[in-house]
């Protein structure tokens, strides 16, 4: 069994196993070849259900925020997701799929909330106006849905493949609908005096 070995300032022996199958140890700086030798072979149960594990899952390459990106697990105790301009990383302990999917949905939601919230703050105060909440969830036919009779915004979670300047034109779109229930001329100018390139936006919206 091949497997790199990095000695660090911890306390602990960490094992990972990433997406090529390649194995990877981090050990204490005290740590002698016979105490890493052995921490391995502990592991080796673990390591051959994990590689098998491994080989099941395929990276998918997925679109965030505007860019295709290389999904990629990481079996790893970190419990997070990194994202770069080529790749997201998922690290898990359990990479079970229904767990990374999970895992994976979580991210995507708070991440687009992060993105509406600035941009809800934004216009509502260049609009002078207000809306009681919003939601984020998988909407059918629409990027956005406001609803007048509880002054709320359904927002689809779907809005995370795109770049934030599309996101950013959706919020406003919506707010302005505060004003404007339909889409006649006058709520276009509205729209395009707070955005005057919103017609790109909406275009890339479609692609």
């Amino acid at each position: 069994m091949e497997y790199t070995i990095t000695k660090k300032k911890i306390k602990n022996f960490i094992l990972r196993i990433y997406p090529d199958s390649s194995i990877a140890v981090s050990v204490p700086l005290h740590a002698s070849d016979r105490e890493i030798e052995n921490f391995v072979l502990s592991k080796k149960a673990w390591i051959e259900k994990t590689l098998e594990k491994v080989k099941k899952l395929k990276d998918d390459s997925i679109k965030i925020l505007g860019k295709n990106v290389e999904k990629k697990v990481i079996q790893s105790d970190l419990e997070r997701i990194s994202l770069t301009d080529r790749n997201i990383f998922i690290y898990s302990k359990n990479i079970e799929e229904i767990e990374i999917e999970k895992k994976f949905l979580e991210w995507k939601y708070n991440k687009l909330k992060e993105i509406i919230e600035e941009a809800i703050e934004k216009y509502t105060k260049l609009l002078n106006t207000e809306i009681n909440y919003y939601k984020i969830k998988k909407l059918s036919s629409a990027w956005g849905i406001y609803h007048r009779k509880e002054n709320y915004i359904s927002f689809n979670i779907d809005l995370i493949e795109k770049d934030i300047e599309s996101i950013d034109y959706v919020v406003l779109h919506e707010i302005c609908h505060i004003f404007y229930m339909d889409h006649q001329k006058k709520f276009w100018s509205l729209v395009e005096k707070y955005m005057s390139d919103y017609k790109i936006r909406r275009k890339k919206l479609k692609s």
